[in-house]
């Protein structure tokens, strides 16, 4: 039985955080795989900033050299607002003898008893929560909960964005992201960025 997560997002724009966050997980947690999930929809967000190809692109770039890394686009092709449980349900029946897993961050998993049916996401699955800056993990005595608790990047998607429109601390801006994935951002004018 193969371990495989499921880490979804917006990535608007994926940085290293994102990647930092994935190594860890699949380091600490003996994974086979890692499935990035990419939501047009997500329901705990109003709005995407850079268009779905162009964050299809990105997450290419950021990816390519990672051989168990890979990218899915169930979300992004159903055109409608998909929730965790349902993405989840579509990779066990993808990978019927395999163990599915959810990688959430401290942030998500404090709004986690909101959740849509979360019932069944704690019956059938288990989450691994990384722990953020400024989100002290919750740990919850739940035998289906995996939490590691290590120092990560303390940079967010938005907070990036908002850096590129104002031109403020680009050198940093750069650290945050991957060369390719700045390059794109530069040479696609994403985020208003003034050249």
């Amino acid at each position: 039985m193969r371990k495989i997560a499921i880490f979804g997002g917006s990535f608007d724009p994926i940085h290293k955080a994102h990647i930092n966050v994935a190594k860890l997980a699949l380091q600490l947690c003996n994974l086979n795989k890692i499935i990035f999930v990419l939501s047009t929809r997500p329901p705990h967000k109003i709005k995407q900033h850079a268009n779905i190809l162009d964050r299809i692109n990105m997450l290419n770039i950021a990816i390519a050299k990672f051989k168990k890394f890979e990218l899915s686009l169930y979300e992004a092709n159903q055109n409608k607002t998909v929730y965790s449980y349902q993405t989840l349900d579509y990779f066990q029946r993808q990978y019927t003898h395999d163990k599915i897993y959810l990688i959430v961050g401290s942030d998500c998993f404090l709004n986690f008893h909101s959740w849509n049916n979360i019932s069944h996401i704690k019956e059938y699955y288990n989450l691994i929560v990384i722990s953020r800056p400024g989100y002290p993990l919750s740990y919850s005595d739940n035998n289906n909960y995996i939490f590691l608790n290590k120092t990560m990047y303390n940079i967010s998607s938005t907070a990036i964005r908002q850096a590129i429109k104002q031109s403020k601390n680009i050198k940093a801006v750069i650290s945050y992201l991957n060369k390719g994935v700045y390059n794109y951002i530069l040479k696609n004018n994403l985020y208003n960025i003034l050249k």
